[in-house]
């Protein structure tokens, strides 16, 4: 009940927020005598969107609370004591038909362990490296080296920050988008950077951050294919779910791929047209806040368009943080080569 409650509620908060948002661009574009009534006639629709984020808030937190407490009913008397015994048998089995793999993830798990501070959290780390172990033992044949010996398994380093664009083509144009999400508006800001001096920014109405960040995707990927004709694009982003939804609606041709991050029929119209053009685009992902240059100018454009989009920062002021943002992070105030502003 607590888990339909929470989509519904989410659903309707949303939809509610899009229908502000449309309101809002609305009267941002009156002149500054209207503005005043015009938000006035909004303020209804605000207090019962506020009442509704409050009641999905309400939600949650049961939710929350309930899996706490199944949580802790399967972790303490006969229920944790049955798990337990289960767990320790399939350990058991395991050890007796891998012996050559349990010796070696045994090895493995308690020199990591020894000195990870995510241990008590379950560091994802043991968990990769536990996995590489086993794929390596169903590989025995081929990993053996001339001495018969098997090779040591060791764990995943961390790379180069800048190792995920060692395998694109020569050709290709890489972008990075990311998009911004604040509290005082319905309205999102998304921006973009590319290594060939291209930004762009812009708000949009999006359902949650992982929408914004989709359409910041579909932003910058349409841009660049219609400025470069011929050249393979690839836009990197830093959300996960964003990332995701792009790249698995791109490889199946299918735009309802992406329907559960999409809710927006905005968002929804941006990535049908982008599949037109699917053989010539990659969707990444990319570790954010890590001193990628053009993460971060993505992210600064993000929040330069979200200030815009909710009317707290004038043109005028906006062109001049625009070249500020540019010389900050490393362009020598190059001028972008196109720029991508939708109001």
């Amino acid at each position: 009940m607590a888990e339909r409650w929470i989509r519904h509620a989410r659903a309707a908060l949303a939809w509610g927020r899009y229908a502000i948002a449309r309101a809002e661009r609305d009267i941002l574009a009156c002149s500054f005598s209207v503005r005043h009534t015009r938000l006035d006639a909004l303020d209804d629709a605000y207090q019962d969107t506020a009442v509704l984020a409050a009641r999905s808030r309400e939600a949650l937190l049961r939710f929350t609370e309930l899996h706490d407490r199944m949580r802790a009913w399967v972790t303490t008397g006969s229920v944790a004591d049955l798990i337990a015994q289960c767990r320790a048998a399939a350990l058991a089995r395991f050890a007796d038909a891998e012996p050559e793999s349990w010796h070696s993830v045994r090895e493995l798990t308690v020199r990591h362990q020894a000195h990870c501070p995510e241990r008590a959290d379950g560091c994802p780390h043991c968990h990769r490296a536990l996995a590489a172990v086993l794929t390596d033992a169903h590989r025995a044949d081929t990993a053996e080296d001339g001495d018969g010996e098997q090779p040591t398994a060791t764990l995943p380093a961390d790379g180069d920050r800048y190792a995920v664009l060692a395998d694109l083509p020569g050709t290709a144009v890489v972008a990075v988008a990311d998009a911004a999400v604040g509290d005082e508006s319905a309205l999102c800001g998304y921006g973009w950077a590319a290594e060939d001096g291209t930004i762009g920014y812009g708000d949009s109405l999006a359902s949650s951050s992982g929408e914004a960040e989709v359409i910041g995707i579909c932003a910058a990927a349409l841009s660049l294919l219609e400025y470069h004709e011929d050249a393979p694009v690839v836009v990197l982003c830093e959300s996960t779910e964003a990332a995701d939804a792009a790249d698995t609606a791109l490889r199946l041709a299918d735009p309802s791929a992406a329907h559960p991050t999409l809710l927006f029929p905005d968002s929804r119209q941006l990535m049908d047209r982008l599949l037109r053009h699917r053989h010539r685009v990659q969707v990444r992902w990319l570790k954010g806040h890590i001193g990628h240059d053009l993460n971060e100018t993505a992210d600064a454009f993000a929040r330069l368009a979200l200030r815009r989009a909710g009317g707290r920062i004038p043109p005028s002021a906006a062109r001049k943080e625009e070249a500020r943002i540019l010389r900050s992070l490393g362009s020598g105030g190059r001028p972008p080569l196109c720029r991508c502003l939708s109001r």
